[in-house]
């Protein structure tokens, strides 16, 4: 069972899956890499500048030495860029009919909830870098004033998860709850009042279950009605 399905309540369902863009990990990548060629350089640099005949430790020359100390960093560096890509992969931001849950953390996990009736406002910041590439930096303003706990920094497509997130926000606020889009009510042939009777009572279970919302449950109850 994944993380995310250990966090969601009973009947709780996913609405928007969304992660940090693609660019951040490759630019950081590329940055490492970018230390990585600096070091190399300043390896083979080192064994053109000093003797390689005078030992300095250990019973290495200097050149030795500094090129020992460029791999071991490099090593390093590696590692972080290894660590990064988990952080990526491991980052999630989703929407869910009910909250919007924060995920961050490779073993130690941190989350963050912020419940969908608690928002009150939404910002959106895109650079013009972002706007080519589409990400942006998310950050939910919520009825608790807690600044900066609800940041989503440099995440792909912001416009749909901004809207994703008040359609859900819009769609609780008016008990449609979560509504399986594969569910058709029962048709009931004309002249059937036993069988309309009953199938409002289904339809009027489905209301009370949250699965209708009380605007929808009337447009059926007056279609049924129509046919008697």
């Amino acid at each position: 069972m994944a993380y995310i399905d250990s966090l969601l309540g009973r009947g709780e369902q996913i609405l928007y899956v969304a992660r940090q863009h693609i660019f951040v990990l490759v630019a950081n990548i590329l940055t490492e890499l970018a230390l990585i060629a600096i070091l190399v350089a300043a390896g083979v640099a080192s064994n053109m500048a000093f003797d390689t005949s005078t030992v300095v430790v250990g019973g290495l020359t200097a050149s030795n030495l500094i090129l020992l100390i460029c791999v071991g960093i490099s090593v390093i560096v590696l590692i972080s860029g290894f660590m990064d890509y988990l952080r990526w992969t491991s980052e999630q931001y989703i929407i869910t009919d009910r909250r919007v849950i924060q995920v961050r953390g490779i073993l130690n996990k941190r989350v963050t909830d912020s419940s969908l009736e608690k928002i009150n406002d939404v910002e959106l910041r895109q650079s013009l870098i972002g706007r080519l590439l589409n990400f942006g930096t998310v950050e939910i303003l919520t009825a608790t004033g807690d600044e900066g706990a609800n940041l989503m920094d440099r995440i792909q497509s912001p416009l749909e998860f901004k809207r994703a997130m008040l359609e859900a926000k819009h769609n609780h606020e008016r008990g449609y709850g979560y509504l399986d889009p594969a569910y058709q009510p029962a048709r009931v042939p004309a002249g059937a009042p036993a069988d309309i009777q009953r199938t409002l009572e289904e339809l009027a279970a489905l209301r009370d279950r949250g699965i209708l919302s009380a605007d929808e449950f009337e447009a059926k109850k007056r279609e049924l009605l129509s046919r008697i």
